[in-house]
């Protein structure tokens, strides 16, 4: 290997370690304990718990909870509306991401619009979190295959009739999942909904031109000094990528060596859990939200993130089924959740790694001459401007040219060029949707975020059931007092 490979593992591990220290000062600097909580606080959290995870009561008003046992024996946790209800034509698979289960969905599951229609609604627990069973490995082999089948399960649990559809909505690590099974699989999903998450293919692409363009803007600069205007060049073209890199600190931390890892004090990620709760999941709530009210609603997203608690193994479900021995174990560790596992996600490759379908895929095989990294299936692509965790212009710049029937055209410095815009309004469309001042949990932010994913999924479905739609999504979308937060780009 060059000497420039291990220069660059060098400053990645020590960029890691960096951010670590950073995480640890501000970990005791905020008197963050491993349990973190007080006694009211931890009554709060076992309350929440029991709401979310028993399995002998409804998780919330009509939604219930199931099981899923795939061919491997690994057992996944969803949370479903209408209990059993089958023989349906359109449904709808919520796949979460870090740190979070299938109550980050809670808001759409019981939803009085969406559920009025006649689609079903599924959460899914990923492998390794909430109440679904570990993984040996997390590469893409391995949770994909599984996210794969499960919803192939899915399907034929609830799907009935020629003109079934299935949409998968996906946010964060759920959205890299969903987005691979749209450019690596074609009829396992209909239409995917992806939720502040890039496409790897276009973040690196996009990475490299803005090395490429930033390099080609310095080398001339350094031929001619006076030409300051060149110097900027090169700090524009390189700023998104550079913002990134300080956005994503907490992967270099992540895919640290695992004997430091191991040494992480477990002060550390209950701060980083915490930051997520209170910045992220109540990024706008935390303010105007105080005392008890606050307490609660941080107490649910801990439950949500921490999974069942040892009160919740000793229920069952209708089939007699309850949480397996991995789900147990998981409960037992500090912060609950067993975090060094979760963080696994981040560290096997699962968003570039090479894929091979497993056997109970093989149906869902994209045909030999067919492009591997275009999507098969129209998406939708939502996200909050304000993310911190994702640069928008690395994550959407020029993602469209993977969009199904996208001409891809290049640029003769190998960029991306933009197609013209269209107007199509049906079930075949692929968009582009910008939320002005929404974060990386957007989907929780009320009333843009939030209402922009339901307006969407509600715009969707009657396409979906063979109906006339009233309008495009442009309509759905900016018709009312979402109009002056929301940009959206339509591709057909």
């Amino acid at each position: 290997m060059s000497v420039s490979h291990y220069a660059i593992r060098g400053l990645a591990l020590l960029w890691g370690l960096v951010a670590l220290a950073v995480a640890t000062v501000r970990s005791y600097a905020n008197h963050k304990s491993s349990s973190g909580l007080t006694a009211e606080q931890y009554r709060l959290l076992r309350d929440a718990q029991h709401r979310i995870w028993s399995l002998e009561d409804e998780a919330i008003p009509g939604l219930h909870h199931n099981f899923l046992t795939l061919s491997s024996g690994l057992q996944i946790h969803y949370v479903a509306t209408d209990g059993l209800q089958t023989a349906v034509r359109s449904l709808i698979v919520f796949l979460h991401g870090f740190p979070d289960s299938w109550y980050i969905y809670k808001r759409f599951l019981e939803s009085t619009a969406l559920r009025a229609t006649d689609a079903q609604l599924v959460a899914l627990d990923l492998p390794g979190c909430g109440g679904s069973d570990d993984l040996r490995r997390y590469g893409p082999d391995e949770m994909l295959n599984a996210v794969g089948e499960a919803i192939a399960q899915l399907k034929a649990r609830y799907l009935t009739g020629s003109d079934r559809r299935l949409s998968c909505v996906a946010h964060d690590w759920g959205g890299f999942i969903s987005y691979r099974i749209a450019a690596e699989t074609v009829g396992l999903v209909d239409r995917v909904v992806a939720i502040n998450i890039g496409y790897m293919p276009v973040m690196t692409g996009n990475s490299r031109l803005a090395i490429e363009d930033s390099r080609a803007h310095f080398a001339a600069w350094t031929r001619d000094y006076m030409k300051v205007n060149l110097a900027f060049s090169a700090w524009r073209s390189i700023a998104p990528l550079a913002t990134q890199l300080l956005m994503s600190s907490y992967v270099f931390m992540f895919n640290l060596p695992h004997a430091v890892l191991s040494m992480i004090p477990s002060t550390t990620m209950a701060y980083l859990l915490d930051w997520c709760h209170r910045e992220g999941h109540h990024r706008r709530g935390a303010a105007s939200k105080t005392g008890k009210l606050l307490e609660v609603l941080l107490a649910e997203s801990r439950a949500s993130s921490f999974g069942p608690s040892s009160a919740e193994f000793t229920t069952r479900e209708h089939d007699n089924k309850t949480y397996s021995p991995s789900v147990v174990k998981r409960a037992a560790t500090s912060p609950p959740g067993d975090w060094l596992q979760r963080i696994r996600l981040y560290r096997e490759d699962l968003a570039s790694g090479k894929w091979n379908l497993a056997p109970t895929l093989q149906q869902y095989r994209p045909a030999p001459e067919m492009d591997e990294e275009t999507f098969k299936c129209p998406v939708t692509a939502v996200f909050g401007l304000r993310d911190v965790a994702i640069e928008p212009r690395v994550a959407l710049n020029g993602i469209e040219r993977y969009f199904p029937r996208s001409t891809n055209v290049a640029t003769g410095s190998g960029g991306h060029e933009k197609r013209v815009t269209s107007t199509a309004s049906g079930a075949g469309a692929s968009h582009i949707v910008r939320l002005k001042e929404c974060g990386h949990w957007s989907l929780l932010e009320e009333p843009v975020g939030s209402g922009v994913v339901e307006k969407t999924l509600l715009w969707l479905l009657p396409q979906q059931n063979g109906t006339v739609s009233k309008g495009s999504l442009e309509d759905a979308l900016t018709s009312d007092e979402l109009a002056q937060h929301v940009t959206i780009e339509t591709y057909g």
